[in-house]
């Protein structure tokens, strides 16, 4: 694919979240382990805070913590211009996202939300390397950059590129917990979205809204 088409594409991610997905079962909110979250362009984990250990320890109060990765310059700029969204497909350092929540995402924030199973291993080798996505400083600790629009930012371990987006590093993530998603050549929420909703035990979470 050639670069132009690469991001051409990559700048119209915003449009995936207005693709047809598979429609899964409804689940009560507040159920099962993990959670894939898009909001319009951009996918992120969320996970038990207590899971991530130690780190937990820094939103203390928060149930659940949720996790993405894009391109440093643009996650963190105050206001996304016009010469954010151009230069957004093109490689960069990396940025680690972090939102802390004291309930679960669906209760939180108008986004798509699916919920997956996990078991104990599984949810290690996930938090294990939603860790590793960090880059340490000499004390074993990530470093922190700026907070903004709710969540932290933090140095991520690995650049941002074409081939690794934020959308591949969710499906990156949800392999190494064990899931069947490719992360090859995604690009788009809805690659991943669509890969998600068609897992066994995915679900979307029902909220009662008053």
């Amino acid at each position: 694919m050639s670069l132009g088409r690469r991001a051409f594409l990559a700048g119209a991610a915003g449009l995936a979240g207005c693709a047809a997905l598979p429609e899964p079962r409804s689940c009560p909110a507040g159920d099962s382990r993990i959670r894939v979250i898009s909001r319009s362009w951009h996918t992120e984990i969320a996970v038990p805070a207590e899971s991530m250990g130690s780190f937990a320890a820094t939103y203390r109060g928060a149930g659940t913590l949720m996790f993405g990765f894009g391109k440093r310059n643009f996650m963190t700029a105050p206001a996304r211009g016009l010469s954010e969204w151009l230069a957004g497909p093109f490689a960069g350092p990396g940025i680690m996202q972090v939102t802390a929540l004291s309930v679960p995402p669906e209760e939180a924030m108008a986004a798509t939300v699916f919920t997956l199973p996990l078991d104990d291993a599984g949810l290690r080798r996930l938090t294990e390397s939603l860790w590793d996505s960090f880059r340490l400083n000499a004390g074993g600790h990530p470093v922190f950059v700026s907070q903004l629009r709710g969540s932290d930012f933090y140095e991520a371990a690995r650049g941002y590129s074409l081939d690794h987006t934020c959308n591949a590093w969710t499906a990156e993530m949800l392999a190494i917990a064990g899931f069947p998603v490719r992360s090859e050549g995604v690009v788009l929420s809805g690659e991943i979205l669509r890969q998600v909703a068609v897992l066994p035990g995915a679900c979307r979470p029902v909220v009662a809204r008053s």
